[in-house]
């Protein structure tokens, strides 16, 4: 018994022994632990410094001309714009290769002028017949191609300008259109209204004086335009006849133009009046 109760004592001691080691180290423990908490905070605007020390890289400045692309770069828009169309190569018109060549002498400017007449391809097995009346003029199909469309026979009035007898400028009126055709004697022609009425004058002007008479004046309708303009005047100068009605008149349309015989006494005049706005003439 004796011996037990000294082994209680012995381990009660132990154990009283024991808590006041642990309660003499407490204030140890928490000493350490606030130390290490104020190293800690006291460390923290170090390690801020070191942070906000630390450099950025550089940020690149771009250059004028960058500044300059970036501003002239059209933005891509999201909308097609109207009318805008990817560029297509021009293509080339197709050359008029002569097969003739006709020198006219302009007595106006005293200058010389070549026609080159149009070329077609020539007319085979057409489907409209030329007029029997134009067959005298040579090579008709294989220079103007095949007829478009019939003949007309319609009333058409022509009047030379200049000297003859190789004329080489007149003025024709068609009057299934009403329009007047002028033959410059550089081989174009041009064709306007014909605003001549019944109640105005037959000689609209009279720049040479004296009684109006036609010649040397053109009169009507002829004369109406050709009054219109004193250039005109000068390079188509006066008329050498009055103007009439062919004869007999035959037009017809054919793949590189038209075709016009003008039946006088025994004298025809072929004109061709040409859609690349040419003319030339042949006289039979």
């Amino acid at each position: 018994m004796n011996r037990l109760r000294t082994r209680m004592e012995w381990h009660e001691m132990n154990e009283q022994s024991i808590l006041r080691l642990r309660f003499a180290c407490l204030p140890w423990r928490w000493a350490q632990r606030l130390l290490a908490c104020v190293l800690l905070f006291g460390m923290l605007p170090a390690i801020a410094a070191c942070g906000a020390d630390k450099e950025e890289p550089p940020t690149p400045t771009p250059s004028p001309a960058a500044e300059v692309a970036a501003v002239t770069q059209p933005a891509e828009s999201p909308l097609p714009v109207p009318g805008a169309t990817e560029a297509q190569p021009a293509s080339e018109p197709d050359a008029v290769q002569p097969t003739a060549a006709v020198t006219v002498t302009v007595a106006a400017n005293g200058s010389t002028a070549v026609f080159v007449p149009l070329e077609v391809e020539p007319g085979i097995g057409c489907e409209i017949e030329s007029h029997i009346d134009l067959a005298g003029y040579p090579n008709l199909e294989d220079l103007l191609g095949c007829p478009t469309e019939a003949a007309l026979l319609d009333p058409i009035a022509i009047n030379e300008f200049g000297e003859g007898p190789e004329f080489d400028r007149f003025m024709l009126w068609f009057s299934h259109e009403d329009l007047i055709y002028i033959l410059f004697p550089d081989g174009r022609w041009q064709s306007y209204a014909d605003t001549w009425e019944e109640s105005e004058p037959t000689y609209p002007c009279n720049p040479l004086g004296g009684e109006p008479d036609s010649p040397p004046l053109p009169r009507r309708g002829f004369g109406k335009l050709w009054c219109s303009d004193p250039q005109l005047q000068e390079i188509m100068g006066t008329v050498p006849k009055e103007e009439r009605l062919c004869q007999h008149s035959v037009l017809q349309r054919f793949a590189g133009g038209r075709l016009l015989a003008c039946f006088e006494d025994a004298t025809i005049r072929y004109f061709r009046i040409l859609d690349n706005h040419t003319w030339d003439v042949v006289v039979q």
